[in-house]
């Protein structure tokens, strides 16, 4: 009986955990915001963060960032599009290993330089809402 109490207890933390499938390569934070708003709440994010915006375009409610540091395995560039009720994250990222330039991805084991980008833009969509969807285009 202690067994299953504990079990219905514990039930609603392991509920919420949501799993991220291989070879995402696409987050959208779902909102019930206009695109306007997604958009300016992005900029503040991105502003508040530090992180520099080289692309800004206000008709199609579209963000480019500049690099940002990821852990020492390389840079990152993040692409957000605002639309009502969501926004959109993609990303490239360039490995300090390497001169290529690559989507960014659910891939690779823990640690590793395509991990470590992945969870950067996952850390920042869960800035912007927690109800997130994850694709693979």
């Amino acid at each position: 009986m202690k067994k299953l109490l504990l079990l219905l207890l514990l039930f609603p933390l392991f509920s919420f955990a949501q799993v991220v499938p291989d070879k995402t390569d696409q987050i959208t934070v779902l909102n019930s915001e206009t695109a306007y708003a997604n958009f300016i709440d992005v900029k503040l994010l991105l502003s508040k963060k530090g992180i520099e915006i080289v692309s800004l375009d206000k008709e199609a409610f579209q963000i480019e960032t500049g690099p940002i540091d990821i852990k020492s395995s390389g840079t990152s560039y993040y692409v957000f599009i605002c639309r009502d009720d969501k926004i959109i994250i993609t990303g490239k990222t360039k490995y300090s290993s390497s001169d290529t330039i690559e989507t960014i991805a659910n891939t690779g084991a823990k640690d590793t330089p395509e991990k470590l980008s992945f969870e950067a833009m996952n850390d920042l969509a869960k800035l912007l809402g927690t109800r997130l969807q994850y694709e693979v285009r």
